[in-house]
């Protein structure tokens, strides 16, 4: 399959853009999927992870207990002095007055007196107690079962009781689909007349000097049966390790309770007792069992007189925001793929975040639906990026395949496989094992390359280097820029910074280094398969040198030969041409053909000893330097002679150590020294040798009281074919330096020169000891 394949506005799509596109496409169909189904959950009120996660969450927002509530609990051990249950209702005539001699703020008194007590003068004493105190709720229950034909009613407390109670109310807890009690309505009873909760009347009464409060939970009221319910709030419950303050009921009637401790409260009477009145499954129900319903009155009125009572948020608002959240994860997971599981766990973070402020704020959003509908929309984005990213691993590796092999394939049999991941990975292995062959063939083949090779991107950053390359730079190279280095290596046209050239633009020359070697650049781009855009650089820098040195040479002997050395050959013809055609000239011409004829032989001499010491194969031995000055001495001493020159040399043991050399050719160099010292110094001069050792060095001095070379000259001295100045009216080649230069190179030596005009020169060689 062609990696080009489809166009889009006149543009060519690879492989790639065409499988993000499409799961794009799919992503949106998994979008409108997804989002309806997370806002179908939301609506789910019934699904058992809605009330898990309450449970849960409300630990993360405890509710301390208000100094004012106070239980009046009938315990066992108040059933243990007053004896079995029922009591008269004489007895909790006394247990009012009790409470209100003590000047108990409001009385909750939870116990159902829904039918006449044992004697009518027993329900008379409690009435009046319960005129007498002007301040005691009673409860109303919902029937059961409704009667035959009618609605459901409500049983409310007897006649005499009812009229003279401050105020009734239901008691009724509703319980979820798993049993457990989390919520009451705040307004139930019949169609025509539904009361308020009991707790919510002892509420009203603690706020009777300000406006009516407004009732919490809203919604539209529920209808069932002639039964209305309006006003739905969860039960605020306080932590399990705290517990609202309480006494027993015989402690209050028989007055052994400080009146200070029942001024001013909120008294909540109703059984805690095992196997007495009503008990529920609540959520604290695991660690403390079932929890008696005064416990849950005292609950709901703990969150009330705090403003803390939990209403669930309207249905639409909960669903928005499942939704929102759900849809802004669906968004992040397109537009940073890479980090799908972290923007998967820090969404899923903030939905429950966000769960737990609300849960503060006295509102309950459930996250479970938001949650769920992340967790699907995580697993189905990996899945299909997994299957977007095999088909696309498939194609490559298709496509891979059919290329040419830059080396002979090592395939290993496949074995057969059930899974088309571990298909893929197995032939992912074989492509990425010739991958990394040839790259290891390139990079070896790129590192024996005998020129100075480098790759580097299109800015310019070298990504690889050969050894040669390695060598012509002296350092390291990856990493570098490499219009910098060449910069550094004395590239002309890259004076400034701020004026590089592209690398596109780079002046293609051959140049002299900073070290004097003639480098020839060749630059060539590397191009992709499908782009005209270069994908990086290959630059290649030729070492001239000693061709370009051999030309020089080459030329140089041309002159040699066709002035230097034909110049006396052509004056000795001339001569010989007179004499033929004169044959009475005097005996002079005989001595001027012979004059050229020794120049000949001194210029071939000179250029056989320089070409000698540049390619003759040298035959080192030890060697002892001060026999080799003596000799040199001895083949000067004639020319020394002919001037009235005197040599001196000062001969030590020092003189005696001994040097690796080639005795010809050493002793050769010595003696053109010492003929320049005595060609170039005056009659009656001193041409003096001395020869000193120090730290492994042999150093040998050489020092006439000619007129010295001038300072300018000191850095071509040493060069062929070199006249200065200095050396005007004096026969010579300039060969000889160039040979004693040649010599001290091959034998791993040094040669310089010091130098004042009319102050003489002194030429310096030293040579490496010989190790005893």
């Amino acid at each position: 399959m062609s990696l080009w394949s489809r166009r889009r506005d006149g543009r060519e799509l690879s492989l790639a853009q065409q499988l993000f596109h499409r799961l794009v496409r799919e992503w949106l169909w998994v979008s409108l999927l997804l989002l309806p189904l997370t806002a179908a959950l939301s609506l789910s009120h019934g699904l058992a992870l809605n009330n898990l996660f309450y449970d849960q969450l409300r630990r993360f927002t405890p509710l301390a207990v208000d100094s004012r509530i106070l239980l009046v609990t009938i315990d066992d051990y108040s059933l243990q002095q007053l004896g079995r249950w029922p009591w008269p209702r004489a007895i909790h005539g006394q247990l009012l007055d009790r409470l209100t001699t003590a000047g108990a703020k409001g009385v909750l008194f939870d116990v159902i007196l829904s039918e006449p007590g044992s004697t009518v003068e027993n329900d008379t004493r409690l009435a009046a107690a319960l005129c007498r105190a002007g301040n005691v709720f009673l409860p109303v229950l919902r029937e059961g079962v409704a009667r035959y034909g009618q609605d459901l009613g409500e049983l409310l407390p007897v006649a005499p009781l009812r009229n003279c109670a401050r105020g009734l109310g239901h008691i009724n807890a509703e319980a979820d689909p798993d049993g457990t009690v989390r919520s009451v309505y705040l307004r139930e009873g019949p169609q025509q007349a539904p009361r308020a909760q009991l707790t919510w009347l002892m509420y009203q009464l603690t706020e009777a000097d300000s406006l009516v409060p407004r009732m919490p939970g809203s919604g539209e009221p529920e209808l069932t049966r002639g039964w209305l319910r309006a006003n739905p709030v969860r039960i605020p419950f306080i932590a399990k390790a705290a517990g609202f303050p309480s006494v027993p009921y015989v402690s209050v009637l028989r007055g052994e309770v400080p009146p200070e401790l029942l001024r001013d409260r909120l008294i909540l009477v109703g059984s805690t007792a095992p196997g007495l009145g009503d008990r529920y499954v609540t959520a604290q129900s695991g660690s403390q069992g079932t929890t008696p319903g005064v416990e849950i009155q005292a609950n709901l009125l703990n969150g009330l007189l705090q403003h803390r009572t939990v209403v669930a948020l309207g249905q639409w608002s909960g669903v928005l925001l499942s939704v929102i959240l759900t849809a802004a994860l669906l968004g992040l997971l397109l537009w940073r793929p890479r980090h799908a599981l972290w923007i998967t766990l820090g969404c899923m973070g903030l939905a429950l975040l966000g769960s737990v402020s609300m849960l503060r704020l006295g509102y309950w959003w459930s996250p479970v639906a938001s949650l769920l509908g992340m967790l699907l929309a995580y697993l189905i984005w990996n899945w299909r990026r997994l299957q977007v990213i095999l088909s696309y691993f498939g194609w490559e590796l298709q496509r891979l395949d059919s290329e040419p092999k830059v080396l002979p394939e090592r395939r290993r049999p496949r074995e057969p496989v059930g899974d088309v991941l571990q298909g893929q990975i197995v032939a992912l292995e074989q492509a990425l094992g010739r991958t990394r062959d040839t790259r290891r063939f390139i990079a070896d083949g790129l590192e024996c390359l005998p020129v100075a090779t480098l790759i580097s991107d299109p800015e310019g950053r070298i990504l690889l280097a050969n050894r040669n390359a390695r060598e012509v730079f002296a350092h390291s190279l990856v990493g570098h820029s490499l219009l910098e280095q060449l910069a550094a290596l004395g590239y002309p046209g890259l004076a400034e910074p701020a004026q590089y050239p592209g690398l596109g633009q780079l002046p293609i020359v051959e140049f002299r280094d900073i070290q004097q070697r003639s480098l020839r650049v060749e630059l060539a781009p590397l191009l992709p398969v499908d782009s005209e855009t270069p994908l990086g650089w290959l630059l290649s820098l030729t070492d001239l040198s000693v061709e370009r040195d051999a030309e020089q040479q080459r030329g140089v002997l041309l002159r040699f030969l066709s002035h230097d050395l034909r110049a006396p050959h052509s004056a000795i013809l001339a001569l010989l041409d007179v004499q033929q055609r004169q044959p009475s000239l005097p005996k002079q011409v005989y001595g001027q053909i012979e004059q050229q004829v020794r120049r000949a032989l001194t210029l071939t001499e000179a250029f056989v000893q320089l070409a000698k010491a540049e390619s003759e194969v040298y035959q080192f031995e030890p060697s002892m330097f001060a026999m080799l000055v003596l000799d040199a001495f001895d083949q000067a001493n004639t020319l020394a002679q002919l001037k009235h020159i005197q040599l001196r040399h000062s001969l030590d043991e020092q003189a005696e150590s001994l040097v690796l050399a080639d005795q010809s050719l050493l002793t050769r160099a010595l003696f053109n020294l010492l003929e320049n010292a005595i060609k170039y110094s005056p009659e009656g001069s001193t041409v003096s040798v001395g020869v000193s050792c120090a730290e492994g060095w042999l150093r040998c001095e050489v020092r006439d009281e000619g007129q010295g070379i001038a300072a300018a000259d000191l850095p071509q001295l040493f060069g062929q074919y070199q006249r200065f100045a200095s050396a005007r009216g004096i026969d010579g080649l300039g060969l000889g330096l160039s040979m004693v230069k040649a010599v001290m190179d091959r034998h791993q030596g040094r040669v310089s020169c010091q130098s004042v005009v009319g102050q003489g020169s002194c030429f310096i060689l030293e040579l490496p000891l010989l190790e005893e």
